[in-house]
């Protein structure tokens, strides 16, 4: 046994079995994963009647809108808010509990008037609901929990598959130059091999990042007791029973007082928790490079701040945790790195593509010098 591991066929072996095993779901992931990496701006771009309004005099409050939301959908509950981002963008509420299973809402803020409506979950390939869509089969194959954790086991043999092909790949002292060439002159099944290699050596850096951090919301029912029973977190907020108010000032007041607490913020997202005592207010720094923010200011229904996560006052655990999505969407370098993330979700199908037929080639070659031996004897 020892002697097949250190034989570089098995590996190869290894490396296409399993490679020919999820090429199928490691292309519907990258594809969906360059598609998703601007999904607003797409989503935006498709449906510009329901993002784009034009500039009133006045905006409604939040308090007034949610009122206007609740009385076209009055058996659905308001459990999210994203705020206008700029004086020509709607509000979108997220709803739980409407019959019609509808749960996003675009209103103007100018008007009230509801502009559209849809139900995520529905699997269609229409361009009301295509960026929901993909964004599901993107994570779970658009296959509910199953699909989740089908995608965390690909994603597992994805990893390692990535660490076989980079030993595989791994050029010699000061070979690297030859390794990342591609000789398109050398005939197709050189330029395969060339492509394959290359690009895989290329983005393998790239693909370990991205893996290693879809696990953490693939595999998460194994991945964060490991990381939280190794790293210190914080406790999830809860308030205290004294300090639950039963006067309720609403979305407007829970804004205000969480950037008067942190005026050199802006507020894109707002959590209801009312039935709990409380609102989350999602801010994040001015001129931030990328759409989220990392401070969540806990206001209860009165207006009392009850607590601040911020990352400062971050563990370990914490900051590991708050680090995932933007590694993991290429966030971390702004607009640069989502363009180079969305990119490098073509290469699982180019290294399929390649991989495949190379191994096809492999099998003519077989083949044939299965009938040249025969016709001999």
């Amino acid at each position: 046994m020892t002697a097949l591991l250190s034989q570089r066929s098995f590996w190869l072996l290894l490396h296409r079995g399993i490679g020919v095993f999820i090429l199928v779901f490691i292309v519907i992931a990258g594809l969906t994963g360059s598609a998703i990496t601007f999904w607003r701006a797409i989503d935006n771009w498709l449906n510009p009647a329901w993002y784009q309004v034009t500039v009133g005099e006045n905006t409604h409050s939040l308090n007034a809108l949610s009122a206007q939301v609740s009385h076209n959908y009055p058996k659905a509950t308001i459990h999210g808010i994203i705020l206008a981002k700029d004086n020509t963008s709607s509000v979108i509420f997220y709803l739980a509990g409407e019959s019609t299973g509808i749960d996003e809402v675009f209103i103007n803020p100018y008007t009230g008037q509801i502009l559209g409506d849809r139900d995520i979950d529905r699997t269609s390939l229409a361009r009301s609901h295509l960026m929901p869509f993909l964004y599901r089969l993107h994570y779970s194959l658009g296959l509910g929990s199953f699909g989740k954790y089908l995608l965390g086991i690909v994603t597992v043999l994805w990893l390692v598959v990535t660490l076989i092909g980079i030993w595989l790949a791994w050029p010699k002292k000061n070979k690297w130059k030859k390794a990342l060439s591609i000789k398109h002159t050398a005939g197709s099944s050189r330029l395969m091999f060339d492509l394959h290699r290359s690009f895989g050596l290329i983005f393998s850096v790239l693909f370990l990042l991205i893996l290693w951090t879809g696990l953490w919301w693939n595999m998460d029912v194994v991945i964060r007791p490991v990381i939280t029973s190794i790293f210190p977190v914080t406790p999830p907020f809860h308030p205290a029973s004294e300090t639950i108010s039963q006067t309720d000032n609403g979305f407007d007041n829970a804004a205000d007082v969480a950037l008067k607490k942190r005026p050199d913020t802006e507020a894109y997202y707002l959590r209801n928790h009312s039935e709990k005592g409380f609102y989350t207010v999602y801010l994040r720094e001015k001129g931030s490079v990328g759409p989220y923010g990392d401070i969540f200011v806990f206001v209860g229904l009165d207006g009392t701040i009850l607590h601040i996560d911020e990352p400062q006052n971050y563990l370990s655990g914490d900051s590991y945790a708050a680090w995932q999505l933007p590694l993991h969407t290429g966030q971390i370098l702004g607009v640069s790195g989502r363009i180079i993330w969305m990119v490098a979700g073509f290469i699982p199908l180019l290294l399929s593509i390649t991989g495949v037929m190379l191994w096809l080639r492999k099998l003519r070659l077989k083949n044939a010098k299965k009938q040249t031996y025969t016709t001999f004897v």
